[in-house]
């Protein structure tokens, strides 16, 4: 009798959403409800009151009423709304339609989530501080702010224009914008202060300008801009623009990093940038055209680059501080190299003022949950035997596009077959309530078919056993996949957690707690040899947010054969396995606020180059050296463990770029990996090295293996590029 309640009020809860199917496709038995809990976030939103699309009229007044509402699938556009302190927006992971957003003035607390309020405007209200709010995946708005006041915002996975004007009144600081893409309209980031009321303190994190038709950026009068991460593509596409892709004007600091693109297709091509600012630091750029400009006046500090500039008119006053531009191996002061110690007092002040710099408070380390283990360690004893729900779901999907399943244990004996065109998909209770199993190991829970620049929706479940948890091939036909934005699922006890089989390319996606446990390989990019484009598997622009990967052999594989770019690990944890990441052919992968532990295979991270900045590797116990790559950058980050940092690269000199870091291991020679001992080139700014510490200086060159000291300062290592000020 409890079994026959239990179906009676799971078939009343499945008709209730409009699912049809005959009765010999439900499931044999009631699902098994998991007993464990949901991750927080999922809570929060789960425990917000839905508001039905029909009712969408009256939004508002939920809003005021309940504070936190959530939307179900549909188009909630024509509705205007004013957020307030403390309110709270969710969004279907499909992405609603919607229409234009104020955050009122003086707000606290409010947070907007997976919104597609397109050719629409979020609004930020002058007036009051607007603090501490949080908007997240939200595509194809324009964010604006005219004389507004707000700081410690987040800004994460935004698509669209950002336009900040506060040049009259007002100001903005400390906000995070956390994978930024905008492009196809004209100057898609304005960032425009005022001396009365200074703006510092932004982090642009991960920012993707594809083909602007005029120009792209202007920025104008901020004590401090960060950029970590930008990769312009086609700006001034239609030759509408006059302005370099990068222009910034009366700038007080402003600090770049991963800095790639090109523009050779434009219609009117321009330069990469043009900065007038007191200070500017390049790392790690092989963006340049003929067209870049640096005024007289700036310090110009450029680390790892490609290409140089041309001062802007006047008399120069700032000084040129190139360390390594061009593979010289050097350390160049106004075009002089330096082969030992600087011994004038005046140099030697104005180039440790740049190197130190202000300490400021580093970005806190990420909260990570502990991920949800719905079945516990005797699934695979205890899926013998149960019901098949293999038919049920894949009806769900047929039919209703997305199938938003209840709580519940489904087994499968077959792959589910989701179409990429953005209309399908599945969505869960949650990650500690719904859960997709596997009845055997021999086959992909999750097969994608067709699609072309489309993406599909997977959200709130666990999907566990199975050979794999995602699989893409052309199989299932031509499949390039874009904007997939992904959030809250869980992958168990895989070969392969998400697999992208010689399929065309994965394209500006974001992976929301998205996390891999005791699989193979986590991420597997599966390329066809010689990178043929229609089957490259291409993975471009892509960030893993808030990801953690516990115990897979290999957390992510992406040895590419044609070239990935500018992807992200931001606000990670990689713990336990072989090896963290397996890279190659990738431009500008760049790891951020992240932590690496319980490693133990050869290396942790291996690649052609990595850029890491605020993070920790620690408990870690490789066998040969901690990273293996022909290029680094490396920033702000901590190495406590024993092994050695590098390792030598076949036929291939390494090359290091080391700014305001801990290391614990030995900076000065590479761990010779077989018979080969590559030559070992370096640069040191103000880090401290516990096992050199006559290296734990200001600025240190190291030029194919012999270290001289540039500025004999004793330095002071401490993040400067993700903090708040």
């Amino acid at each position: 009798m409890k079994h026959l309640i239990y179906f009676l009020l799971f078939s009343t809860a499945v008709f209730s959403q409009n699912y049809h199917y005959a009765i010999d496709e439900a499931p044999v038995k009631t699902p098994e409800t998991p007993v464990v809990n949901n991750q927080q976030e999922e809570n929060d939103y789960f425990n917000a009151y839905l508001l039905p699309v029909t009712q969408k009229a009256t939004l508002q007044q939920a809003l005021d009423k309940y504070g936190s509402v959530r939307l179900e699938k549909g188009d909630y556009s024509g509705v205007d709304i004013v957020m307030k302190s403390n309110q709270k927006l969710y969004g279907h992971p499909s992405l609603n339609l919607f229409s234009n957003i104020t955050i009122a003035a003086g707000s606290t607390g409010v947070v907007i989530e997976y919104l597609l309020p397109a050719d629409k405007t979020i609004t930020l209200q002058a007036g009051g501080v607007i603090s501490n709010c949080t908007l997240k995946s939200i595509k194809w708005a324009t964010l604006k702010a005219t004389n507004a006041t707000f700081e410690n915002n987040s800004f994460i996975n935004f698509g669209g224009p950002i336009l900040v004007d506060c040049s009259q009144s007002g100001y903005f600081r400390n906000n995070k914008f956390i994978k930024h893409q905008s492009g196809g309209v004209a100057t898609v980031l304005t960032m425009k202060g005022n001396s009365t009321t200074p703006s510092y303190g932004n982090v642009h994190l991960h920012t993707n300008f594809l083909t602007p038709h005029a120009n792209t950026t202007e920025m104008d009068n901020l004590k401090s801009a960060t950029f970590v991460g930008i990769d312009a593509e086609g700006w001034n596409l239609e030759g509408k623009g006059t302005f370099a892709m990068f222009k910034a004007s009366n700038m007080g600091n402003v600090k770049i990093t991963d800095l790639g693109g090109g523009n050779n297709y434009s219609a009117v091509r321009t330069g990469a940038f043009d900065i007038d600012a007191a200070n500017v630091s390049i790392l790690n750029k092989k963006l340049t055209t003929e067209f870049d400009v640096i005024s007289a006046r700036t310090n110009m500090t450029m680390i790892g680059a490609v290409g140089g500039y041309k001062r802007g008119s006047g008399t120069v006053t700032g000084y040129d501080l190139w360390g390594n531009v061009d593979t010289s191996n050097s350390i160049k002061y106004n075009g002089v190299e330096q082969t030992a110690a600087i011994g004038n007092s005046t140099v030697i002040s104005n180039l440790s003022s740049s190197i130190l710099g202000t300490k400021y408070t580093a970005w806190a380390r990420p909260n990570w949950e502990t991920l949800p283990d719905p079945l516990g360690a005797n699934w695979r004893n205890d899926r013998n035997g149960k019901p098949d729900s293999t038919t049920y779901i894949q009806n769900l999907i047929n039919n209703a596009g997305i199938a938003e399943l209840p709580e519940g244990v489904f087994y499968i004996s077959s792959t589910l077959k989701i179409p990429l065109d953005k209309l399908h998909g599945i969505t869960g209770k949650g990650t500690g309530k719904t859960v997709i199993v596997g009845l055997k190991d021999d086959f992909p829970l999750i097969s994608l078919t067709g699609g072309q620049d489309a993406n599909f929706v997977l959200a709130h479940l666990t999907l566990q056993g199975g050979s794999t948890g995602v699989y893409s091939s052309q199989n299932y036909g031509t499949q390039h996949m874009a904007y997939v934005w992904l959030k809250y699922v869980v992958f168990r006890d895989q070969t392969n957690g998400i697999h992208l089989d010689k399929m065309m390319g994965f394209d500006n996606n974001f992976l929301d707690n998205i996390s891999f446990v005791n699989c193979g390989k986590g991420f597997l990019q599966d390329p066809l040899a010689g990178g043929v484009s229609d089957n490259s598997s291409f993975v471009d622009k892509t960030m893993f947010y808030r990801s953690q990967f516990i115990n897979c052999t290999t957390a992510v594989s992406m040895l590419a054969t044609r070239a990935d770019n500018l992807n992200a690990w931001v606000n990670c944890k990689f713990s336990g396995g072989q090896n963290a990441l397996a890279l190659a052919s990738n431009n500008y992968p760049l790891v951020a606020n992240s932590d690496f532990t319980g490693y133990t295979g050869n290396y942790t991270i291996s690649s052609g180059e990595i850029s890491l900045y605020s993070v920790n590797f620690s408990g870690n116990s490789n066998t040969k050296s901690t990273i293996k790559a022909i290029t680094t950058f490396i920033e702000g980050c901590n190495f406590s463990d024993a092994a050695p940092i590098f390792s030598s690269v076949l036929y291939n000199p390494v090359y290091a770029s080391i700014l305001n870091s801990t290391i614990t291991s030995n900076v000065t020679a590479l761990a010779v990996d077989g018979d080969w001992n590559s030559k070992y080139s370096a640069i040191f700014m103000n880090n401290d090295f516990k096992s050199n510490s006559a290296l734990s200086k200001l600025l240190v060159n190291v030029k194919e293996g012999v270290s001289t000291v540039i500025i004999n300062t004793t330095s002071n290592p401490y993040p400067q590029f993700l903090v708040t000020q």
